[in-house]
């Protein structure tokens, strides 16, 4: 019959058993193909593609510097066997294969970082799959960076939400410069926008300058998704357009309303066309050239008479 106190030995050991085996497990290497190419327009970048099965890819930008042994020659000389290393605040890739025309594949092998999972777990992201494992390394996933991140008040996100942060660059940083020009505590997807689009304090300055006042989030979404840029604003106004408003400047821009198209009806003959008027043009596919025949056969054509000429040649060759 076991004593009081040996009861207690034995139950001690099977308490502190589990943890102990817990802490001493290792996450079981990630292993898939790589593919490398000297395609992107910034010269200090590659193409880096990540292949798990049929399904699984990731696919991105990286600098060349953060590869270790890899080297612009690499994009022209022919070269085998090259062993390449990524390393990652929640693990490092291996990655061996070899190059030809500027393109490279071969295998990756992915070594987690137990202790960067243990940290992540204790911050309230427990059992990761493999796939949530692989995507934080690809990432560049960092601890700081969601420190920071909740420090901004950002501290009920999903682990989703954390790897939009890593790939879009939401730091505190970031969310200071949007809160310094009245974008205070968006929500986190509001902050992706901005960071995919480049809404930042120096656009919204420079909407303003231009006379545009405080304008909505979303508005400058809209106006970044068209490109509306305060370059062509400027060549909207030495157009002679100089008192129109942000939606039809992306009516214009939409329409591909561009100086050399104006320039072509105005030279047709059409001296005090309209921004609504060119913009029904283009919706009508009347180019300059039309323009001039159609003004050279009635001196007195109007842009309107012009639309209705279309349209009835149109519906004539449909018949």
């Amino acid at each position: 019959m076991l004593t009081k106190t040996a009861l207690a030995v034995i139950l001690s050991v099977f308490c502190i058993a589990p943890a102990a085996l817990i802490s001493g497990q290792s996450r079981a290497p990630i292993t898939g193909e790589w593919r490398i190419e000297f395609t992107r327009k910034d010269p200090d970048e590659v193409q880096l593609n990540l292949t798990r099965g049929r399904q699984n890819n990731w696919g991105n930008g990286v600098r060349v510097s953060e590869i270790e042994g890899l080297s612009r020659d690499y994009a022209t000389t022919p070269t085998s066997n090259v062993t390449l290393r990524i390393v990652r605040e929640a693990g490092t890739f291996e990655l061996t294969g070899s190059f030809r025309d500027g393109k490279g594949s071969g295998q990756f092998t992915l070594t987690p970082n137990d202790g960067f999972f243990s940290a992540l777990a204790a911050r309230g992201y427990p059992n990761l799959k493999e796939d949530q494992v692989f995507s934080a390394a690809m990432s560049g996933m960092k601890l700081s960076s969601i420190d920071e991140l909740k420090a901004a008040g950002y501290d009920q996100l999903t682990f989703d939400n954390l790897i939009e942060s890593a790939i879009f660059k939401i730091t505190s940083a970031s969310i200071a410069d949007l809160r310094s020009v009245g974008f205070d505590r968006l929500p986190f997807q509001k902050l992706v926008e901005a960071s995919i689009f480049k809404v930042d304090s120096s656009f919204v300055s420079e909407m303003q300058n231009l006379g545009f006042g405080k304008l909505e989030f979303q508005k400058l979404i809209e106006l970044r998704v068209h490109k509306i840029t305060p370059e062509y604003i400027s060549q909207v106004r030495q157009m002679g357009f100089t008192d129109l408003n942000l939606d039809r400047l992306v009516q214009l821009k939409i329409f591909k309303v561009t100086p050399e198209f104006v320039n072509e009806i105005r030279a047709a003959g059409f001296a005090a066309i309209t921004t609504e008027q060119l913009v029904q043009l283009r919706i009508f596919k009347i180019d300059g050239d039309f323009a001039r025949k159609a003004k050279g056969a009635n001196p007195n054509i109007t842009v309107e008479d012009m639309v209705e000429q279309r349209i009835f040649e149109k519906r004539s060759s449909r018949d």
